[in-house]
């Protein structure tokens, strides 16, 4: 099994053989790690003062199909930093020539091979998403799939989470200037859901959305304003098919999301690709209105 070691000063990365290492050049991206699953709510990135848990060490990136592969190591359990010899590294010619060019002590942190498939994913009910990065700076994605690699280790394939909806972009003409900073702020909310919360939350939020953009499209305010089931027979009343149904699920979809409801009708706990629905059906409502268009 594979271990890797950090040194932090210079950013170098090793490899690590019981307390030797190799170097690893060109150095990879490593970035801190956390396993959420959708089901728990909100979710919380890596702490970037924590020296310990999960560190992904990526060995390619997509830009365009926003794909990442790599490996994922742990530093559970262990104390921090550890005491390793290490070989010259490329990067710092000066280690080559000195007297003792085979072997310089370094103080790394070391990180060590662990195969995520029968911790978080064999024999779950859901997957987990995994967050990328640390404090507020994180990514959250899909696990695509998992590969065993002859050194032991899980090759791990993620898909970034943000790719799978886009709103449309909003023309602000089309929008009654009353209405436009609040749907405005709704619209804004649910993007950041998007990026960071759970799969409730994200349809929470359309469902908010969608409420702001038939208020604002009616033209409905104060104790004139209704909520999303009278504004969507309202639309009925206007024969606009796509937007009734495009609203119509992200209302069952935010009904089906309260625990009560999955109880007393035995539904199917809400997923990753429930929330990806409710963020087209936003999109497509936006668009039916007329307060946007497909960039």
């Amino acid at each position: 099994m594979i271990n890797i070691g950090i040194e932090k000063n210079q950013g170098l990365v090793y490899e690590i053989d019981s307390d030797r290492g190799r170097p690893v050049w060109p150095t990879p991206v490593i970035t801190s790690a956390i396993f959420v699953y959708p089901s728990d709510g909100a979710m919380k990135a890596e702490s970037s003062t924590n020296i310990f848990g999960y560190r992904f060490r990526e060995d390619s990136f997509d830009p365009i199909a926003r794909i990442r592969r790599g490996r994922f190591y742990s530093a559970e359990g262990s104390s921090q930093p550890k005491s390793c010899v290490v070989s010259p590294h490329p990067a710092v010619p000066m280690e080559s020539i000195a007297r003792d060019i085979h072997a310089h002590p370094k103080s790394l942190e070391v990180f060590y091979g662990n195969p995520i498939w029968h911790k978080h994913i064999e024999g779950k009910r859901e997957l987990p998403l995994v967050l990328l990065g640390a404090d507020e700076r994180f990514t959250a994605w899909t696990i695509i799939s998992v590969e065993a690699i002859v050194t032991g280790e899980d090759l791990v394939t993620l898909k970034a989470r943000s790719s799978f909806g886009i709103l449309p972009k909003i023309i602000d003409a089309k929008v009654p200037a009353t209405f436009r900073a609040k749907l405005s702020e709704a619209l804004a909310l649910f993007a950041d859901e998007v990026h960071r919360a759970s799969p409730v939350s994200v349809i929470d939020r359309a469902r908010d959305a969608a409420t702001h953009a038939l208020l604002a499209y009616f033209q409905l305010q104060g104790s004139a304003a209704q909520d999303l089931g009278n504004l969507i027979k309202r639309l009925q009343d206007e024969n606009k098919t796509v937007a009734v149904s495009a609203a119509n699920i992200i209302a069952r979809l935010h009904a089906r999301a309260k625990p009560s409801e999955q109880e007393k009708r035995e539904l199917r706990s809400i997923r990753e690709q429930d929330a990806e629905l409710a963020t087209q059906c936003l999109s497509a409502l936006l668009c039916e209105i007329g307060f946007a268009e497909w960039a």
